[in-house]
């Protein structure tokens, strides 16, 4: 076989599976044009995922184009919407492109980091005490 036709293959394979993917999204588009589209002022949630979540894991994930990321999973909800899912296991994201959604994801990456860091690996910062000048001159600093 030629190289070419592979390749021609693929692509009408993928095609394929675009049209039926959009065949099965495209009611469920039609329904969320009717809704107003979240304001980026809307509140963001970040929360954990519960077993209620998983229509809306899989839906962010089918708009994504993505497989469901692995549990442990963050959400990150504008008005009461899940936008984007973060896996704590890999740090694998999947988000709703048809809305904004770039800052949500910044802040599951940060909650992420604070997760990880936990409470006990907390920098804290102390003001050094100011060095005298006789202190200086006796341990050879100035």
């Amino acid at each position: 076989m030629n190289h070419s036709y592979l390749e021609l293959i693929t692509i009408r394979a993928r095609a394929e599976e675009t049209n039926r993917r959009a065949q099965l999204l495209g009611p469920r588009r039609d329904a969320r044009r009717d809704r107003p589209e979240p304001r980026l002022r809307e509140p963001v949630t970040v929360r954990f995922a519960v077993a209620d979540d998983a229509c809306a894991l899989i839906r962010l994930a089918e708009l994504d184009s993505a497989s469901r990321p692995a549990d442990p999973l963050l959400i990150g909800e504008r008005a009461g919407e899940a936008v984007a899912a973060l896996s704590l296991a890999d740090g694998a994201v999947v988000a709703n492109p048809f809305v904004a959604s770039a800052d949500v994801v910044a802040l599951l990456r940060l909650r992420e980091r604070q997760l990880r860091d936990g409470p006990g690996r907390r920098r804290r910062w102390r003001r050094q005490p100011a060095m005298s000048p006789s202190w200086a001159l006796r341990h050879g600093d100035l």
